[in-house]
């Protein structure tokens, strides 16, 4: 959070049906208000053309433009000339569609990422998603003179993104506006204008941050724009106001220093309790299924932009890891931190190792343990970030790619702690967001509960998973497994699905499939086994191994199925999930959890016969399984494009 003063422009103008003048007026606005002592400017919504959504079958396609093009080219000279900031909202054109967006220019000229509009109303006179496809990401934007995120218009009526972007270190909301009344029509609810302010006020003051809104003003069509554009601190109080009927350009004085204040005084963001509030999206997105009744609408998958993801042996540019560090997951720490030790040496030289630390002085600890055991530090990637526990594989994203435009993307699904076992681990459900900070990848939301250790694929089009993990109530009660499937195919870009039934016993996570079935080639499978009648797991896994002798691929060849032997009973009272299905593959090694059984031989074996061009390394896995996991669940691959 910064906590200086920054001086912020409001350009709160009518808009006539000439774009070329529009952009003109609106570049000598935005110079006054930056030679008036502005760092800041922001246009209203659509600055550039009248508002064409309040009718339904307008032709307007042609006013769109691209980003960069001839705004962003007119307000980035701006922009280096006066070293400011502006904000320039624009009717985008994509090779996507058509999006309702905003530019934002740092105060060297440089183009920033594109924000998209991501609630679209369509309504009486705003017919908006005639024209525009919603967004699917929230930026915030680290300038020079202040860390801020733009949401538009009605994106002001939504809470969830106010605290979003707050979330994510906003010290300021800026909403660029075209609001007003619809001419004749006495809204029987009460006076919108007074509503439109006081939920954007509430937002400042549930998020300590300063919000500034920018509306356009005067006649147009059926719509009579009401301006007053305002700038409010965060405690809610208005500073500046500007007027409800002429053209003003207001330059406003902001103190972010308050922000840390409010939000230390009143514990809006201290208090909260994150890991109860997962039901806001399942709950939604069970109702919107209740309603509907229909499979889910894939227009905005990742299938439906040309990605997949790929199988894990396909080459990577990264692996993702959390340092250990929770004693009631890993009794014998040292024990554990020595394996990851071994995992990261084994790694780093053939895929860059991003790891997250929760702070500094744990950082200071693993600097030296890594040197000691001769890691370059110049492989890897380090990360400070607040988690609670070590298991990337389930609460990371899911990443796929686009071959042919050489993209990468990720898929952020809804973690719930396997089924809300452990409400204190519910907080990792934001590490997707963290990492994309530093990725900026464009991201998925599917709505649904899922981790990524409870499928597998081959990279061609076929997924594996377990009736046991995905139809738990737990995890999506109001979802079928026709639904389920729906989902995978459209989300991993997969033709096939192929369900197992049950996991392993000790498992938490209600039969993860990366405990007992692997593809190791496109129609090659690894398939845990158990020999002993008398072992608990000896008939879920037979029956496991007859089902996928008896499945094909998405080409419908049949399945090559080789046994993995298991490493029979490891734990002392209670059975642990310890498995050698539980290997990572990474793009120079393949590493496989090893517990000091005599199986451990054998598995490795197998595993090199399989991969005879990598080098099969064996990490003891004894104590890090006592918190009900091993190598894949810790680790997260990021392909490679």
């Amino acid at each position: 959070m910064q906590h200086g003063k920054v001086k912020v422009g409001l350009i709160q103008t009518s808009i006539s049906t000439d774009p070329d003048l529009n952009l003109e007026r609106a570049l000598e606005k935005a110079e006054d208000a930056i030679v008036r002592g502005a760092r800041i400017v922001c246009l209203p919504e659509l600055y550039r053309t009248l508002y064409f959504p309040q009718r339904e079958d307008k032709e307007a396609f042609s006013l769109a433009e691209t980003i960069p093009g001839d705004s962003t080219y007119a307000f980035s000279d701006l922009a280096r000339k006066h070293e400011a900031v502006i904000i320039v909202p624009t009717f985008e054109e994509d090779r996507g569609g058509y999006y309702n967006s905003v530019a934002v220019i740092d105060a060297d000229g440089t183009l920033l990422d594109t924000y998209r509009k991501i609630h679209i109303p369509h309504d009486p006179c705003f017919f908006e998603k005639n024209y525009f496809r919603p967004g699917n990401e929230f930026r915030v934007y680290n300038t020079r003179y202040a860390k801020f995120a733009v949401l538009i218009c009605y994106d002001q009526w939504f809470p969830e993104a106010a605290r979003i972007v707050a979330l994510k270190g906003a010290d300021i909301i800026f909403y660029p506006t075209a609001i007003g009344w619809i001419k004749g029509a006495t809204p029987r609810e009460g006076d919108w204008r007074s509503a439109w302010e006081t939920v954007q006020r509430g937002h400042a003051i549930a998020n300590s941050v300063h919000l500034v809104a920018v509306n356009r003003v005067g006649e147009e069509g059926d719509l009579i724009f009401w301006g007053s554009s305002f700038a409010c601190d965060s405690f809610g109080n208005v500073i500046a106001r500007a007027s409800n009927k002429d053209e003003d350009a207001l330059v406003v004085e902001l103190d972010l220093g308050m922000n840390r204040e409010v939000r230390e005084g009143w514990g809006f963001m201290r208090n909260r309790r994150p890991e109860l509030y997962w039901p806001i999206v399942e709950m939604c997105s069970g109702e919107h299924q209740r309603e509907e009744k229909t499979l889910p609408c894939f227009d905005e998958t990742p299938l439906e932009y040309g990605f997949h993801m790929p199988a894990e042996w396909e080459r990577h540019d990264a692996v993702w890891l959390s340092w250990p560090y929770d004693l009631d997951s890993f009794p014998e720490i040292e024990d554990v931190e020595t394996a990851y030790i071994a995992i990261i040496k084994a790694l780093h030289e053939g895929e860059l190792v991003n790891l997250l630390v929760k702070d500094e002085m744990m950082l200071d600890r693993v600097l030296p343990m890594l040197e000691d055991a001769d890691v370059d530090l110049r492989k890897m990637k380090f990360h400070l970030a607040s988690y609670a526990d070590v298991w990337f594989r389930d609460y990371g994203p899911t990443f796929v790619v686009n071959r042919e435009k050489k993209e990468l993307a990720m898929v952020n699904w809804i973690f719930n702690a396997w089924g809300e076992k452990y409400t204190e681990l519910l907080s990792d459900s934001v590490i997707p967001s963290i990492m994309n900070e530093d990725l900026k990848l464009q991201a998925f939301f599917p709505g649904i509960v899922l981790e990524g250790g409870s499928i597998d694929v081959n990279g061609r089009g076929t997924v594996l998973t377990t009736e046991q993990c995905l139809l738990s109530s737990n995890r999506n009660p109001g979802l079928g497994k026709d639904e389920l499937e729906s989902y995978l195919k459209g989300y991993l870009g997969a033709r096939k699905v192929i369900w197992l039934n049950q996991g392993i016993a000790g498992d938490d996570t209600d039969g993860h499939v990366d405990d007992i079935a692997r593809f190791v080639g496109s129609n090659v499978v690894l398939c845990a086994y158990e020999d002993d009648p008398e072992d608990e797991n000896y008939f879920v896994l037979r029956e496991n191994y007859e089902i996928l002798c008896k499945e094909t691929d998405h080409d419908g060849k049949t399945l090559q199925v080789i046994k993995l032997p298991m490493p029979g009973f490891v734990g002392k009272e209670q059975r642990l999930p310890a498995s050698y299905a539980n290997f990572y593959i990474g793009n120079e090694v393949v590493l496989v959890p090893v517990f000091g059984h005599a199986n451990d031989q054998a598995a490795l074996r197998i595993i090199q016969d399989i991969f005879p061009n990598r080098n099969i390394i064996g990490i003891n896995c004894r104590e890090m399984v006592h918190g009900l996991g091993a190598i894949h669940c810790i680790s997260q691959q990021q392909p490679r494009v």
